[in-house]
């Protein structure tokens, strides 16, 4: 504890009164917002503003507002985190007349919110020699709601409906974590305000899921110092206790995802009476995960062997069981045999044909990244500098055309590629123009055996994919032969 709050009186949260503007607590942080930068039009300068979410107890809960330069803000920014026990030295307590609106900041559940001003309060991390704040900070795990007031997952998607657009709808839901994605970067329209943002907005996107609904549902955070956080949750082995997320329709996923807002708590490994988070852990460990990586390379993961695949269909056939009025949605794969021309092979020109996956998790590596953005990958590559970061493979997107229409979501890549084209990732990268050309032309427009693995869309796949397991080419009496017998 700082010399300035020894000398002070330290209140719990729970004796405060508006009237106080001098106030000193010792609390736990279990949330924290981005800072808010802005010109002060007054005195020209940059101001800033960061809200705590913090606790002392089970039942108390408050938002504390830090308003000051903008340094100053920074300065918290990058010394207080989730987790840590602080000193709140010199606040200004302010009553709460609408408790519950506007969603701005995590809900209190005390009538009272604390406000510190640069220069007549202050804010420092507190003693960590101080035996009480291991039980302080236990509260980090356990939650103020009651895990069985949550909702199901299944509930909320049955809820929202694919033609409602259901918007700025919160709920509390306890769920596990099915998979993390990689971290990605968006561009934003800047304004004055962001001073000087490069203009990058971070985004990190998870799959969480639970007994109701193991189809797994998309989870968005934009917060850094939580994207700080999630990068180290396990999949299927951290529990998420979600209180006020907010839910809405993603036109882009063409289903329900949930968004980390403003206003969400989020406890992480909830501690609770009751068994619900070892049920739900249970549940994930006898149940097999889907997949759900938006990479490429998981699709080639786990494929059937050429001679397994039997069942003859057309393209037509194929779409009617993928998404059509053949769909069953109980399993969401199926296999194929195609006869077809490859009416599309495109490998020359400005084509993309290869893809880049990290050599310690295996994802795929957006084009506009030289690296895996992982930290644990990024520890990894600092202990072996002078080991490969990542390794290519061929990924060519074909079209199969056959007398019902045409496959457009066909795919040949990985080790199938290697062996159909034959030739190697390394080899491929390195021909000439004219060398693709040609090869192009061993299948542009001739008749092809395909033998397909068909992903059906479903949860955070929007489309239907169609793996290339093996192809033959065929003479065109042999594929009439096929086609009349079918």
């Amino acid at each position: 504890m700082s010399n300035s709050t020894q000398k002070r009186k330290i209140l719990p949260l729970a004796e405060m009164q508006p009237t106080m503007t001098n106030f000193s607590t010792v609390v736990l942080i279990i949330s924290k917002s981005s800072p808010n930068l802005f010109l002060d039009k007054l005195s020209g300068n940059e101001r800033g503003v960061i809200t705590l979410t913090v606790r002392d107890s089970i039942s108390h809960i408050t938002n504390c507002t830090c308003w000051g330069q903008k340094s100053c803000v920074d300065e918290y920014d990058a010394m207080l985190h989730i987790g840590d026990a602080v000193d709140i030295v010199g606040a200004k307590v302010m009553s709460l007349s609408m408790p519950h609106e506007p969603r701005y900041q995590p809900r209190a559940t005390l009538s009272c919110a604390l406000t510190v001003n640069e220069g007549s309060g202050h804010i420092v991390r507190h003693d960590t020699n101080d035996t009480a704040v291991k039980a302080l900070q236990q509260l980090i795990h356990k939650p103020h709601k009651p895990l069985g007031s949550a909702l199901n997952l299944v509930e909320v998607c049955s809820g929202i409906g694919l033609q409602e657009r259901l918007i700025n709808a919160y709920v509390d839901l306890l769920v596990v974590v099915a998979a993390v994605r990689p971290l990605r970067e968006l561009k934003r329209k800047l304004t004055p305000s962001h001073g000087k943002d490069n203009g990058l907005l971070q985004c990190l996107e998870l799959i969480v899921i639970d007994a109701s609904y193991p189809d797994g549902m998309l989870l968005s955070l934009w917060q850094a110092e939580w994207i700080r956080r999630a990068q180290y949750w396990e999949p299927r082995r951290t529990v998420l206790h979600l209180i006020d997320v907010r839910i809405s329709y993603s036109d882009y996923y063409r289903c329900p995802v949930l968004n980390h807002a403003a206003c969400t708590l989020i406890y992480e490994n909830p501690q609770a009476a009751g068994g619900d988070c070892d049920a739900l852990l249970s549940f994930v460990a006898t149940v097999p995960l889907k997949n759900f990586e938006q990479s490429v390379l998981t699709d080639l993961q786990d494929l059937p062997t050429a001679c397994e695949i039997q069942s003859q269909m057309t393209t037509k056939q194929i779409y009617s069981r993928a998404e059509g009025e053949l769909c069953n949605p109980a399993n969401d794969r199926f296999t194929a045999v195609l006869y077809c021309m490859v009416t599309k092979f495109d490998i020359d020109g400005f084509s993309m044909n290869t893809s880049k996956k990290c050599t310690t998790c295996q994802r795929l590596i957006p084009r506009n990244q030289n690296d895996c953005t992982s930290e644990a990958c990024q520890l990894v590559f600092s202990l072996e500098s002078n080991e490969p970061r990542h390794s290519s493979f061929i990924n060519i997107n074909i079209e199969l055309s056959d007398q019902t229409g045409t496959l457009i979501e066909s795919r040949l890549s990985g080790h199938v590629a290697e062996r159909v084209m034959g030739i190697k990732t390394d080899d491929f990268q390195r021909l000439s123009e004219r060398e693709r050309t040609g090869l192009k032309w061993r299948f542009l427009l001739k008749y092809f055996e395909v033998k397909l693995l068909i992903r059906k869309p479903a949860g955070m796949r929007k489309n239907l994919s169609a793996i290339v397991v093996d192809m033959q080419e065929i003479a065109l009496n042999k594929l009439v032969e096929k086609i009349a017998v079918f």
